[in-house]
């Protein structure tokens, strides 16, 4: 997806290749906060198995959160990891808790970032608008983050052009 098909408003947030945990606190630190949903070892998606470059049959370490302000569900996030990933110095990924990934995995100096991939969700129940997708590689290991954003973002963000 070309940026110039997306709304300004959604574009700023989609391929901003900062901290999505820094972004929203900017907003008002107050509001922000992280609800694990579930994580565990399990499978990959298609999606997840092609980015990560691993079989059908490879479990994954995974963890789904929202991200919300003021107890609305803004952004929801799944990570997933190669099991391998886990038994570098990436293994404090588990112990996160309603910690923001971002905030660890941004404090790390050999981050790198795969190009953002953005695509607009398909009609749903949540109100989700717009998802990206992107592989972080930590201590040279990879795992995949993807993020759906709700229309409940421009709102807490006091957007009225999206």
């Amino acid at each position: 997806m070309h940026p110039f098909q997306v709304a300004p408003f959604w574009r700023d947030w989609l391929f901003d290749q900062g901290s999505l945990t820094v972004r929203l606190s900017q907003l008002d630190a107050r509001r922000f906060r992280v609800r694990v949903c579930t994580q565990g070892v399990g499978t990959a998606t298609s999606l997840e198995r092609r980015a990560l470059g691993i079989s059908g049959r490879a479990p994954v370490w995974y963890r789904e959160v929202q991200l919300l302000l003021d107890d609305t569900p803004v952004v929801f996030a799944r990570t997933a990891a190669p099991l391998s990933t886990l038994k570098s110095r990436a293994m404090p990924l588990r112990q996160l808790g309603n910690r923001s990934l971002g905030a660890y995995l941004f404090s790390r100096p050999d981050l790198q970032r795969s190009a953002v991939r953005a695509l607009r969700c398909a009609p749903n129940t949540l109100g989700l608008q717009w998802c990206r997708h992107s592989v972080f590689r930590l201590f040279g290991k990879p795992l995949m983050v993807s993020e759906a954003f709700s229309s409940e973002l421009a709102r807490c963000a006091g957007e009225t052009q999206v």
